[in-house]
């Protein structure tokens, strides 16, 4: 397996979607800090480098869908995994080795993010506003929500036999999972009550009022009751509404569940890879 490793982490570098990945994290990232830098507008204050870290993550999601994909599918297209097997490698070896490769790249697009939000965000911003122990919970969420996703990816593109086939399915895959994050995310932090002095007087009428306080009116895009417990168990199992949500206060718990969601994937997709009939 060791060779499959190395063979497949030395033909990583030689693909230009890895390059063009790198590169439009850093318009996302690094360009976007320097823009705010050079046209802060007066009197606002500079943003933390977190937000940006937080956006680049988020980017990856939808950009690893599209480099696992086109990797492994061109590994189909071109019948290298049917050499690979008749080469004598077993199959587990083939999709363990898949894995590692894939994820090995999806880290080279993560350290990037790290190193370029962290140089340019401390030069520039005047450094993180999270704790020692925010930091570490976001360093934490982000890389197991990171491999979970590339589990995910890595299963579509061995399990799916067509190039474009896979890549379409893990690029939806991975908006659906953006979409469901930052909804989710939404929805839950909606308060249950607004103020009266924050509604226009043309509209109040058309609020409910808090019998126990006048001075509250319920708010109607609250999520409530049974509704909010199927949300709320979304959130837990969604990496992005975790990275979203990560702060000093994040527990084992959001960094326990991607990793066991990782494991369930990866066991499944080794599963469904060796019962496939490669063409």
């Amino acid at each position: 397996m060791n060779k499959l490793i190395r063979a497949g982490i030395k033909r990583t570098f030689r693909i230009k979607t890895l390059y063009i990945c790198l590169a439009v994290l850093f318009f996302i990232g690094g360009f976007d800090i320097i823009k705010e830098y050079l046209f802060r507008e007066e009197g606002r204050n500079l943003p933390s480098p977190e937000s940006y870290i937080v956006s680049g993550f988020l980017t990856i999601v939808v950009l690893s869908a599209v480099l696992i994909t086109s990797f492994l599918g061109a590994e189909h297209q071109y019948g290298t995994l049917r050499n690979k097997i008749a080469a004598g490698h077993d199959r587990i070896s083939i999709y363990l080795s898949s894995f590692i490769t894939c994820h090995a790249a999806v880290m080279i697009m993560y350290v990037f993010v790290w190193l370029t939000i962290s140089g340019l965000g401390t030069l520039l911003l005047g450094g993180y506003s999270l704790s020692a122990k925010g930091l570490f919970m976001l360093v934490l969420v982000s890389f197991f929500g990171v491999t979970m996703l590339t589990a995910l990816y890595v299963m579509i593109g061995l399990c799916l036999q067509s190039k474009s086939l896979g890549s379409v399915t893990a690029v939806i895959a991975a908006f659906l999972i953006l979409i469901c994050g930052i909804m989710t995310v939404q929805l839950l932090s909606a308060p249950q009550y607004i103020p009266v002095e924050q509604i226009p007087a043309q509209v109040l009428p058309q609020y409910e009022k808090v019998p126990d306080d006048p001075a509250l009116v319920i708010n109607p895009e609250y999520v409530g009751g049974s509704k909010r417990k199927v949300y709320e168990t979304i959130h837990k199992l969604c990496p992005v509404s975790q990275l979203i949500t990560t702060d000093e206060e994040t527990g084992a718990e959001g960094v326990l569940i991607p990793a066991a969601e990782a494991l369930v994937l990866l066991a499944a997709g080794m599963l469904i890879f060796k019962k496939r009939d490669l063409k």
